[in-house]
Order: structure tokens, then sequence, then C-alpha cells
């Protein structure tokens, strides 16, 4: 996969030291990190990952294909 281009690093988060970035306004690119008290993470989106199903409800393997 190429190298994604998200501008100059402006900073380091205070809490999860995960790199800030100009194109983004000073705000984080990749989410989630799910660390507690993020000042750039909506609480209620944190873990919103573990509420998907992944399996198919038919037990086929499919859906576990990435």
């Amino acid at each position: 996969m190429a190298k994604q281009n998200y501008g100059e690093c402006t900073g380091k988060c205070p809490v999860c030291t995960i790199n800030l970035w100009s194109s983004t306004g000073g705000k984080p690119v990749i989410f989630p990190c799910n660390i507690e008290k993020c000042p750039y993470e909506h609480p209620k989106k944190q873990n919103r990952h573990l509420g998907q199903h992944l399996l198919s409800p038919t037990g086929s393997g499919l859906a576990q294909i990435e």
C-alpha cells in the first residue's frame, strides 16, 4: 500500500502520543485510539467496533475474509 501524505506532523497527542497532522487541522488522522479521556475522540465512539458482528448468522466463514 502506498504511503499516505497527511501533510506536516504538527505534534503528538498528550494522552496516546499519536501524531497530529496539518491536513486535519492538528488532529489525528487514524482512529480509534480507544484510550480513555482522549481529547480528540468522542467517548461514545470508542470501542464501537466491538458491537459489530463479523460472522454470518448462517455459519459461513466468508465474512472473516479480508
